[in-house]
């Protein structure tokens, strides 16, 4: 590792997953793996008791900070992606009409295609100028009835948030439920699962949060049944022959990723001891350097708020230029990561025209600075010079 950071490595590719982490989550991953590595809730000796019970302060911890219905409604996780699956495949069945919007990632759109062959009838909303969803459009869809919507908070290509309480309350109007898929706003904004009026929240625990990747947050709202695909041991009531009903065994099987979930915790009582509010502003102010900083250089398109870029990203394509083959000169040569291609969202590249080359992703994160703009400003304006 000390090989591949000895040239100063600028990492900007923090919606892909944050990095650094702050030195809480190492340690705690490091402590857990070190002394509290029994299996949870499986035994009753001192040491299993004890990662259960680091567990159980994990769920506390997330649905305070989530604004959660209670803390047996907070659901682990591999990731988003996992969570986002059990959501749609445990709500959704033939005949079902879901609701989304043209930005949604693939961790939305393949479940969704997948169940539209087995009869679920799928709409998409139509976007705006500025990509944001049509809220007329997405009204005229739920006044048709609609019984799941699921929405993207921010677009992984755009940055932009989504007006979701509007959103929902038409959702809710058509007596549906909303699925929202945070992996772009968890940490980065306050998120109050009442005041948006989300029923289901789905986020990863390995980017804003913090934490380790293979963790990941499923929410559920109250009075909401979600049919589990994943089936096994679950601690409790082992003498019965079906996975138990109740949160959150019915969604969680087999062993949890306890060092996963020690981190995130670690992740999110950092988020609360800086503020997300600090989180939010420090990001905001590097990713408004980077969009002004590369509107001054011929040729470069933003696909992103020129003037106010939301949750870090700052998407931008160079005319003439492949975005692949510059993301690989700007690692190779100039020693800065960035996201290159479709990041996985096909269906939000064709809503802002960006399909099928993509863009070019800076994401910046809490522990990037301002020099760490510059070096990235400096390397298009050499590039451009070429």
């Amino acid at each position: 590792m000390a090989e591949l950071m000895k040239d100063d490595f600028v990492y900007l590719d923090n919606a892909a997953t944050t990095w650094p982490k702050p030195e809480n989550v190492y340690k705690a991953v490091n402590d857990c793996l070190r002394e509290l590595s029994a299996n949870p809730g499986r035994s009753s000796h001192r040491l299993s008791i004890a990662a259960e019970r680091t567990v159980d302060e994990a769920r506390l911890t997330l649905a305070q900070f989530f604004h959660a219905p209670a803390p047996e409604h907070v659901v682990f996780t591999l990731n988003c992606t996992d969570s986002l699956n059990i959501a749609l495949k445990g709500l959704l069945k033939p005949g079902s009409r879901v609701l989304t919007s043209p930005y949604e990632h693939n961790s939305v759109m393949r479940p969704l295609n997948n169940l539209r062959r087995a009869g679920v009838r799928v709409e998409v909303a139509r976007g705006t100028a500025d990509h944001q969803v049509d809220l007329d459009h997405w009204r005229e869809l739920c006044g048709r009835g609609v019984d799941v919507a699921v929405v993207t908070h921010a677009s992984n290509v755009t940055g932009r948030i989504q007006p979701v309480a509007a959103m929902a309350e038409a959702v809710h109007r058509s007596g549906g439920i909303l699925v929202l898929d945070a992996a772009q706003t968890a940490g980065k904004t306050d998120i109050n699962m009442a005041e948006l009026g989300v029923d289901v929240l789905a986020a990863p625990g390995h980017k804003g949060l913090f934490g380790p990747m293979g963790v990941g947050v499923l929410i559920v709202g109250q009075d909401l049944r979600v049919k589990p695909f994943r089936e096994g041991g679950s601690g409790v009531h082992s003498e019965d022959e079906l996975q138990p009903e109740a949160l959150p065994w019915a969604l969680e099987a087999g062993t949890p990723n306890l060092p996963g979930i020690a981190g995130l915790t670690a992740g999110v009582r950092f988020i609360q001891s800086v503020g997300v509010e600090s989180v939010a502003a420090k990001e905001t102010e590097l990713a408004r350097a980077l969009a002004a900083g590369l509107q001054t250089i011929p040729g470069v398109r933003l696909y992103c708020d020129p003037e106010d870029p939301q949750t870090g990203i700052v998407s931008f394509t160079v005319d003439g230029q492949d975005v692949a083959l510059l993301g690989t000169i700007l690692d190779q040569a100039f020693s800065i990561g960035v996201r290159a291609g479709l990041h996985c969202s096909p269906a939000a590249h064709k809503a802002v025209g960006t399909f099928p080359e993509g863009t070019l992703r800076a994401s910046v994160g809490y522990f990037n600075s301002l020099p760490d703009v510059e070096r990235l400003l400096t390397a298009v304006r050499q590039i451009r010079l070429v």
